[in-house]
């Protein structure tokens, strides 16, 4: 069994509910996900429109539509990695993997490169998945070196597979939500910079969060690193998620890279299932 200190606690926004879940393992790693579920918002087919909705799906008798949408989130990771300084000092890297060309160095065509590029200024660090390249983030501390590895210790952000946020630019959605426009940014920290869609959603006309800080091109070097990691649900309604849709879940991990010197778990007791009983393969064997 997977030990977990598992913290969890629920939202309710209009018709959906939102369970965010942390959960700690012995290993180093952190898994936060968000569990949603609610009752589509769904309308009557308008005239002329049919006999199939064009951005929906039927989910009922008699014309009721239920629109494809999308649930987006920001999570605010303001790191500590080893740091006493609160993350002062901290640099984040873009790992991806890529394959050699065959040659004398790749003779059989199996080989493939890790790849690591410092995201040194708030532009550069503006980032979108991609899962054909096994695309991760790390924070690493140059100033703590792993006596295995001889390389900064760090914790890595995996994330999932799933699309920004579609609405097109110059759109009202999109101006008030650019926090989901890309999946990562990185800005230097700051006391008031908290929600990444800004203070007042409803009031503001534009995004007045990641939108204003992104802006300039800050540096990153030297700085104490904030980074805001979007993440969702693009929900393609089915007829079976009508009236109550079951559960979706999306989410991320914080694993330990080169954190420490062995898997820290290797200390953790077995736990016993009681459930569990030794049975012979022949019935009549004996014992």
């Amino acid at each position: 069994m997977r030990r977990r200190l598992a913290i969890k606690f629920v939202g309710t926004v209009v018709s959906y509910e939102y369970q965010s879940n942390f959960s700690l393992y012995q290993d180093g790693s952190v898994q936060i996900e968000i569990k949603l579920t609610g009752e589509l918002s769904t309308n009557m087919l308008s005239e002329g429109e049919g006999p199939m909705p064009e951005y929906g799906v039927l989910v009922a008798p008699n014309g009721v539509n239920a629109q494809h949408h999308q649930h987006m989130f920001c999570a605010r990771l303001d790191m500590s990695v080893d740091n006493n300084q609160g993350g002062q000092g901290l640099v984040v890297s873009e790992v991806n993997v890529q394959p050699l060309p065959a040659g004398a160095s790749n003779p059989c065509g199996n080989a493939f490169q890790v790849v690591e590029t410092d995201l040194t200024s708030v532009h550069q660090a503006i980032r979108d998945i991609a899962p054909e390249k096994g695309r991760m983030w790390k924070v690493k501390n140059p100033a703590s070196i792993n006596p295995i590895s001889k390389a900064p210790v760090a914790f890595k952000l995996i994330p999932a597979a799933h699309p920004p946020l579609l609405a097109v630019e110059g759109s009202a959605i999109r101006e008030k939500a650019f926090f989901a426009a890309h999946n990562l940014f990185v800005t230097p920290h700051s006391d008031d910079q908290l929600f990444p869609a800004g203070d007042y959603v409803f009031g503001a006309a534009t995004c007045t969060g990641l939108h204003q800080w992104t802006a300039a091109d800050a540096p990153l070097v030297g700085a104490d690193p904030v980074l805001w990691y979007s993440f969702g649900v693009t929900h393609v309604v089915r007829v079976e998620d009508f009236p109550v849709m079951p559960v979706e879940v999306c989410g991320f991990m914080l694993k330990p890279y080169g954190f420490f010197t062995a898997n820290p778990g290797l200390d953790v007791p077995p736990s016993k299932n009681v459930a569990s009983k030794e049975v012979s393969s022949c019935g009549t064997c004996p014992k």
